[in-house]
This record gives structure tokens, C-alpha cells and sequence, in this order.
């Protein structure tokens, strides 16, 4: 059941990787990794507003569009750090902006969808050790994971990626994903 409630995610998270994809092109690729982590930042911080008001929005975008958008963006980072020689340099992208224009689409969505691969087999393992405690967790208390793992990341990139004892920023965003998607089940499927 869980694994095919994350695939209905995964589902809902690539349409829009695609056709934004295909509406602005490969624009993200012009973010840096701390831009990537405020993007990601705004729309966590936008959840637990929407939390605390009930989820009463003046922008018409709920809390599952903002958890969407914060895995999308997980997942572009982690592409980025796990298949770099797929992708032009951002320095070269500001210089020629064709070569925005040159990225594989099909590629690209492959990787995405790699890294959903990714994310669910970490899901699988960690579930299974964890004995499904995210069942039992508010979704508040998921949201408040998310700011964590997102605070560590900017931790770390504040620290040049120098770690004494802690998990690299890979690990931390494929755990925002997951919460993401487990935050995303219990708003659909509970």
C-alpha cells in the first residue's frame, strides 16, 4: 500500500516536472544550491503558516501544491549533486543561455525519476526499521522535520560541506522528500 501510495505521488510530482519543464525549460539550472534551499525554505515556511491558519489561503495554493513543490525541488537538487555531467555548468549557462536549450528532456526525466527510485527504496529500508513511526506523527510534527533537514542543509553549505559526524546534504534531501510524501499520504489518504 505504502509503495504504491508514494508512486501516486511520484506520479503527481513529474507531471508538473514536465510540464514546467517543458513550459520554462531548464531555468532551475541556473540556481545555485543555497537558492535551491530558500526555494524549498519559502514554501516550508508557507506550510506551517497555513497550519496555524487553518489553511486559509489569499494565493488559491494549499499545503499539498507547497509539498509538491518542495519535493520537485529536492529532487532538482539532488540531480544536480548526483548527476552532474548531465547537466551544463551554471557559470557556462550565464554566459551562452542556449545551452538551456540543448538539455535533454527525456534524460532529465529519467533522472527524476532515478532519484524517486532512490528516495523510495530509502523509504522501504528506513519504514522498515522505523516500524512505520510517520503513521503515528502529526502532520505538524512532519512539517517541523522538513525545517529541520532544511536548516541542516543550510548548515552545512555554510560550512562548505565539511561534516565531523552528521549525514551529507544528499541524505538530508532524500529524507525531505520522504517526508514529504509520507506528509502527502496522510493528507490523501487519511
Amino acid at each position: 500500500m505504502l509503495e504504491k501510495q508514494f508512486d501516486g505521488i511520484r506520479e503527481k510530482c513529474e507531471e508538473l516536472f514536465s510540464k514546467k519543464l517543458h513550459d520554462y525549460g531548464a531555468t532551475w539550472l541556473l540556481f545555485r544550491d543555497s537558492s535551491l534551499i530558500d526555494q524549498m525554505w519559502i514554501k516550508i515556511k508557507r506550510i506551517r503558516v497555513l497550519e496555524e491558519n487553518g489553511d486559509i489561503s489569499l494565493v488559491g495554493e494549499s499545503r499539498t501544491d507547497e509539498f509538491v513543490g518542495i519535493l520537485n525541488y529536492a529532487a532538482i537538487m539532488l540531480m544536480l549533486k548526483e548527476f552532474p555531467v548531465d547537466f551544463p555548468n551554471k557559470d557556462d549557462i550565464l554566459e551562452n543561455t542556449s545551452l538551456l536549450e540543448k538539455l535533454d528532456f527525456e534524460r532529465t526525466i529519467e533522472l527524476f525519476d532515478k532519484i524517486f527510485d532512490n528516495a523510495k527504496q530509502l523509504m522501504i529500508k528506513k519504514n522498515h526499521d522505523y516500524g512505520d513511526a510517520w503513521k503515528s506523527m502529526q502532520i505538524s510534527s512532519i512539517t517541523d522535520m522538513i525545517v529541520i533537514k532544511l536548516s541542516r542543509v543550510k548548515n552545512i553549505l555554510k560550512n562548505n560541506g565539511k561534516l565531523l559526524a552528521s549525514e551529507n546534504i544528499n541524505a538530508q534531501l532524500y529524507d525531505v522528500i520522504n517526508y514529504c510524501v509520507f506528509a502527502l499520504i496522510k493528507m490523501e489518504y487519511v
